[in-house]
């Protein structure tokens, strides 16, 4: 009986333990980006793009590094692809710190009629917020 009585008691304890350690852990919400469309630079530069975004939730984690990522056909290079990323594709670095709300910043020189860009955010935990992908392109 006092065997049984002992197991019953360790039992116990340790699911009481086990209860314990297994708490929620709140995941840390992170920037909403929304991708804008692109437009010419009004400084009448020749091909000279402007990147625009809009800051909609800053989240909770730090932001390292945030702008637009590109993938274009132009100078007749085929670096075109459907889903830009920033590791393997161009970015415009945007200037920190991020706030929320509209931002824009003008783009390298760049003679193209096919365009595929989005918004990114790398976060303090290196991992990679995206916008949208916009596709401008003009035949």
């Amino acid at each position: 009986m006092k065997k049984q009585l002992r197991l019953l008691l360790t039992i116990t304890m340790v699911l009481v333990a086990l209860s314990f350690s297994c708490t929620d852990h709140d995941i840390p919400e992170k920037i909403e980006l929304k991708t804008l469309p692109i437009f010419s630079n009004p400084n009448q530069l020749k091909c000279s793009i402007v990147f625009a975004l809009n800051v909609i939730k800053l989240g909770e984690l730090p932001v390292k590094e945030y702008g637009a990522v590109y993938s274009a056909n132009f100078d007749g290079h085929a670096l075109l692809t459907a889903t830009p990323t920033i590791e393997n594709n161009l970015k415009v670095i945007f200037d920190l710190p991020v706030t929320a709300g509209y931002k824009q910043k003008i783009g390298p020189q760049l003679c193209t009629n096919n365009i595929y860009y989005r918004a990114y955010a790398i976060l303090i935990d290196d991992s990679i917020v995206y916008g949208d992908i916009i596709h401008f392109r003009v035949d």
